[in-house]
Order: structure tokens, then sequence, then C-alpha cells
């Protein structure tokens, strides 16, 4: 990758702590994107009352070189962007091999003074897990000093970490890899035990539709997701 770019970055980077506009990127970590899918970069600027923003520059960096990608007031590169914002957000349809690398922002003041903001867009190879997750829900009628303790238990068997995936806590239960039909949520505080219980119909379990939910005592058990086995 040509890193002559950088000094020209690093000194607006340097000269946004000398003065009051800035650009930042809210989430500080890469973002992932998959092949033919849309790309939003979403940026915020900070100004003081007197400042005022003359010129909003998107630049692309990677493997591929570098190219400018906008520039509002000016032309849009690339069919398959558009600004908002003011042109702090840039959107990127269509998502292809050469859009991944880093995409610097710099917005440029009326005194000419400059804030520049990265952020790097890596290839996402495959798509999160989607989950259907059981959750026990506990209600309290006051205040309590602790969190409740949550025991799954399916078909009479306690779950573990070793024979079904639960989240910090213990509240939700995902399903992805459990067979059985009748799910009990086990809730133990300093305000006692509940218990509630969710079943499957017989037709969920031999392949078909949707579920029920029986609930007892001061606890729910819900469903967050539909579900149905086609």
């Amino acid at each position: 990758m040509n890193l002559n770019w950088m000094p020209c970055v690093l000194l607006a980077f340097c000269a946004q702590k000398l003065q009051g506009l800035s650009v930042e990127f809210g989430h500080p970590l890469p973002f992932r994107v998959a092949l033919g899918r849309e790309l939003v970069l979403q940026s915020t600027t900070k100004k003081l009352p007197s400042e005022h923003i003359l010129m909003v520059t998107w630049e692309y960096f990677g493997d591929t070189g570098a190219r400018r990608l906008a520039t509002l007031p000016g032309k849009i590169q690339d069919y398959r962007i558009s600004m908002e914002d003011g042109g702090t957000t840039l959107r990127l349809s269509d998502i292809q091999e050469s859009d991944f690398g880093r995409y610097i922002i710099t917005v440029t003041g009326m005194d000419g003074t400059q804030s520049a903001a990265y952020k790097d867009v890596r290839k996402s190879d495959k798509p999160p897990e989607a989950s259907v997750v059981l959750l026990c829900d506990v209600s309290p009628e006051g205040a309590q000093w602790d969190s409740p303790v949550v025991t799954w238990l399916v078909d009479g068997v306690k779950v573990t970490n070793q024979t079904a995936h639960t989240s910090e806590g213990g509240s939700k239960l995902h399903l992805q890899e459990l067979k059985g039909r009748n799910y009990t949520c086990i809730s133990n505080s300093s305000l006692g035990t509940s218990v509630a219980h969710f079943i499957l119909p017989d037709a969920a379990v031999s392949g078909n539709p949707c579920a029920v939910c029986v609930c007892s005592s001061n606890i729910i058990v819900a469903l967050l997701a539909v579900l149905c086995w086609h």
C-alpha cells in the first residue's frame, strides 16, 4: 500500500488539536461489509460557533491505489456514491473487491484549517449467524440487592455451557442445537425462586409450526423470534 499520503493526513490530525474544528467516526473498529452490499460511513463534526465548513472531501487508500471519491461542493467520482448530512455521510452501493481499504474524510474550514478522520473497511466473507432465542424475563415488584441467577432445563435435564449456548447471566437460551420439547426457566434470587415452562406442541417437534408459551409464578418465558420450521 502506498503510504506517501500519510504525512498530509497526520498534519490534519495534529491541526485539529489546535482549533475547534474536528471530524470523527463514532465507532473505533473497522467496518466489515459483504460484496454487493451497501457501505455507509457516517462521521460527525464539531466546531466553534464562529467556524464554518468550506469543503468536505472523501478519499480512498488501498491495495488498488489512492483515489478521490467525492468533494462537497464539487464532484462525485463514482455513480455508486452519494453524500448526505452536508457531506459528512458517505454511501457506497454494490461493494466490490476494489472498495476494501481505508476511507478518509477531510473537512476544511473557511480559514483554511483542516481536520481528518479515517475508517478501515474490510471484507466480510461470512454473514453473522441468526439465532432463535428464549428469554427468561423476571419482573420483580420492588428493588433488590442482587440479580437473579437463571437456570434452564430442557426435558428435565439441566443446561450447561457444554450442551447449549446461553447469554451472560443466563437469561437468554439459544435454541439452534437443542431438540427438546419442554423448556424450564428457574430464577433464584434474594426474593425467592420462580419457575416457568415453555412447551413446544408435538407438531413443532416433528417438523412444523409455531410454539406455545406457558407462564407461571412471576416469570415470563418469551420467544424473541418466530419459531417455525418448514
